[in-house]
Order: structure tokens, then sequence, then C-alpha cells
């Protein structure tokens, strides 16, 4: 791709995005799924994110990316993978705070799937916790978008998707459930008792980001299938009744 290419694909995302009404809607709608079609056109999407402003091709830049790997995740190795994720997070960690929110939900979707996905091929992956710290003890815009990883992340991985058995669905999220979600856990309450104490020098808006963030956060972690991701593929009924370790910690800390 080139600036000359890079243009005609932002008027088309403009169209598209912004007129579905108009007669080229059609068109453009033909010309830009022709991006998701192929695993070849993952170069062109990153040239996008790396070269546009405009949001609408950033979007479709992110959405064609995600696609793409999904649908063809064995075609690249472990180490690619990684390199793919890491681009993306620090795509978020130099433009995120300047991006529309429908442009950094896709890209966090996009690194919530590659987390998901490679799980159990790299330990990378399953440091995710970690890397977003990254996020949190940056600005307060930036913990904004750590936050929404989490929450992302957490829904991510509680959920299956299309393309994958229940089975390895199952095994992923117990994985996730016994190593990060604790965790994960404490940053959200621990954000949410900074708050409380008015440890954090930000705007009322920026303050108001945080807490709704970290707040759904806790929700989500204590809402987190605990039960249902059971890794044993046995048709016996489950009969424990657990008491999750998220609660316990909760009780210990109020």
């Amino acid at each position: 791709m080139d600036p000359a290419s890079l243009a005609q694909v932002e008027s088309l995302c403009d169209i598209f995005y912004t007129n579905q009404g108009s007669p080229e809607w059609a068109n453009a709608q033909q010309q830009i799924l022709m991006l998701q079609s192929s695993a070849d056109h993952i170069p062109q999407c990153q040239y996008i994110l790396d070269n546009s402003k405009n949001a609408y091709a950033l979007l479709l830049a992110a959405t064609a990316l995600t696609k793409l790997i999904t649908a063809h995740w064995n075609n690249f190795n472990a180490a690619q993978h990684i390199d793919i994720r890491n681009y993306i997070l620090d795509y978020l960690a130099r433009n995120g705070p300047n991006l529309q929110d429908f442009v950094s939900k896709s890209l966090i979707q996009l690194v919530c799937r590659l987390t998901k996905l490679g799980w159990f091929d790299d330990q990378q992956h399953r440091e995710i916790a970690q890397e977003v710290t990254k996020f949190l003890t940056a600005s307060i815009d930036h913990c904004v978008i750590g936050l929404r990883i989490l929450n992302n992340l957490v829904d991510e991985l509680n959920i299956p998707i299309t393309g994958r058995t229940l089975t390895q669905h199952r095994k992923t999220a117990v994985s996730f459930r016994d190593q990060s979600l604790l965790d994960i856990f404490n940053v959200a309450f621990n954000i949410l008792q900074q708050l409380q104490m008015n440890a954090v020098q930000g705007t009322p808006e920026q303050e108001k980001a945080m807490g709704e963030q970290a707040l759904g956060l806790v929700v989500k972690c204590l809402s987190f299938d605990f039960i249902g991701t059971n890794p044993d593929d046995s048709a016996e009924d489950v009969n424990t009744i657990q008491v999750p370790r998220l609660r316990c910690a909760l009780r210990c800390a109020v």
C-alpha cells in the first residue's frame, strides 16, 4: 500500500461508515470487504494503522486484523502472534488516549483475541495482566485504557467463540481463572480504594471513567463462569458448589 491507495481506502471508509444510503455504498462495501478476505492483507492493515489519521480507516484495519487472525490463526507461529500483540499494545500506548472510543475498542478486542487463542502457545500470553500494568501506572488516560483491556479480557476468556470447541474454551478459561483472575480483581479493587481515598489526581471526567471501568471489572470478575468452566470432559454433573477465591478476597479486603 502507498499514500494514494491509503487515501482511496479512507474515502471508501467514509462512505461505508457514514453514507449507507448513498449510491456508492455497495461498491465501497465490496472493496472494503476484500481487505478481510486473505491473510496476505495483514501488512496493508498495519500500514493503515501506522499512517492513517482517519478514524473509520483505523476501525476497518483493526476489525479486519481481528477477523483475519482469528480465521487464519494457524498460518502464523507463536512468535508472530506475540509480535502482533505487542505491536497493538505499543500502538495503544502511543496513540490510545487520542483515538476514538470505537477504534480503541476494536484494537483492545484484537489484543484479547490474540491472548485467548494463544494462551497455551506462549507464556507471554499468560502474562498479559503484567503487560497491562504498564498502562495502569502511566497517565490516567492510559490507566483507563488498561482497565478497558482487562474488562474485555475477562469477557473474551469467559465467552466461547466460533471455531473453537467447548473443550478448548473450558481449558483456556480454567487456566485464566486460576492464573490471572484474582490478580485482575485485585487491580480493580485497589483502584476503587484509591478513588475512594481521593488518591487519584485527575479531572472529574477522568476519575469517573476510572471508577466506571474499575467497578465494571470487579463485577465481571465476580460474575466469571467459575463452575461452567470445568475442564473435565466427562458427561457427569459437577455437584460441588464453589466458593471462588475472589469472593474470599473481597471479604478480607472490606
